[in-house]
């Protein structure tokens, strides 16, 4: 006997309680960073648990009325990508009951200690496990050509997964911070004698531009991966971007609102590269045009929004070469990710 496969009103109701999980983790992580945490029982981590409690009892029942429906054995009705699961149910239990104990014995952290806490690396395993099942359900068995309702969840779950990852490497969100902005490259310069001004400067330089090619790859391998199984309807990527950058606009108060309409413009210029290129002939290059193309809208926006706002205080051949190299670092996943000599489903379209 085949092992089970969910529905797509199963694979919303997933989505439902993971996105109350992974809201929950956004809004434990403002409480962080604002220092509203003071114990382990606070109505932060209520949302927060609330909502695993949800998606574990949810994951456990399609598991057992499958079980009961069919009369298969218990790993039969363990639904098509929902193994990996199921794992992340008992790794996130785990991970909270280690959590509860070293906040008992440690306390409780702030800021960049409560990003390594390994209880709460635990918590974002756990958490990518259980969100991810409906995105490798639809990876085994959906159309090459979704239309918007079918595929939705395994949008959402590809998506959420993306803010997940992001959570914790939020310290090098770069919409975070101006880091190119003449106030703060004087308040660095001024809190350092001129000997070493010029090296404080250059290390202030050498983390913006870490900080724009890791969001380039959080932005954009998500994109090629979606794009090597599907035809995406039109909007996914909007979508995805918008949603990475709305709940990492959370951990702030939305104080970076300016994000969200930039990715926004992103999303919209790779939905329609990928529109007009998927109905044409040597659809690889559109892979290549969407690749060099979206990066620079994503920080051409980010400093067109800067230099109207507050100036930019970095050199012409340092932003504009942030963005060149974001552009090529996306090129170059693109063609790890979309060769025409690695077979798959490249040949379909872009």
């Amino acid at each position: 006997m085949n092992a089970a496969k969910a529905s797509i009103g199963s694979h919303m109701l997933t989505m439902l309680m993971g996105t109350w999980l992974v809201v929950g983790i956004f809004i434990d992580g403002y409480a962080h960073n604002h220092g509203m945490t003071e114990s382990f029982f606070s109505p932060w981590h209520g949302i927060l648990y609330s909502g695993f409690m949800a998606s574990a009892a949810w994951i456990l029942g399609l598991v057992y009325v499958n079980k009961r429906r069919n009369a298969s054995t218990w790993r039969q009705a363990i639904p098509v990508g929902y193994g990996l699961g199921l794992i992340g149910v008992f790794v996130f239990l785990t991970g909270g009951i280690c959590d509860m104990i070293w906040h008992l014995i440690f306390g409780i952290e702030q800021n960049l200690t409560a990003l390594l806490s390994p209880s709460h690396l635990l918590l974002m395993l756990g958490t990518l496990l259980i969100i991810s099942s409906p995105f490798r359900a639809g990876w085994e068995d959906s159309p090459h050509k979704p239309a918007w309702r079918p595929f939705f969840p395994t949008l959402l779950s590809a998506s959420l997964s993306v803010v997940t990852a992001s959570f914790f490497l939020m310290y090098m969100w770069m919409f975070r911070y101006n880091l190119a902005a003449p106030d703060v490259i004087d308040w660095y310069k001024s809190r350092t004698d001129p000997f070493f001004g010029i090296r404080v400067i250059e290390d202030l330089e050498i983390r913006g531009l870490t900080y724009i090619l890791m969001n380039t790859l959080l932005f954009m391998y998500p994109v090629f991966l979606l794009l090597k199984r599907w035809q995406l309807p039109f909007g996914s990527i909007t979508f995805l971007f918008t949603c990475i950058s709305v709940l990492m606009g959370v951990l702030d108060g939305f104080q970076q609102y300016q994000s969200i309409l930039i990715s926004l413009a992103a999303g919209l210029a790779a939905d329609s590269i990928h529109v007009i290129f998927r109905h044409r002939e040597g659809v690889m290059g559109g892979y290549r045009v969407l690749a060099l193309v979206v990066p620079v809208v994503l920080w051409g926006g980010y400093f067109l929004s800067m230099a109207l706002s507050v100036g930019i205080g970095w050199d012409p051949e340092l932003w504009a070469g942030s963005m060149v190299q974001a552009s090529l670092l996306s090129l170059a996943i693109s063609i790890l990710a979309i060769s025409p000599t690695r077979g798959g489903n490249e040949h379909h379209s872009v």
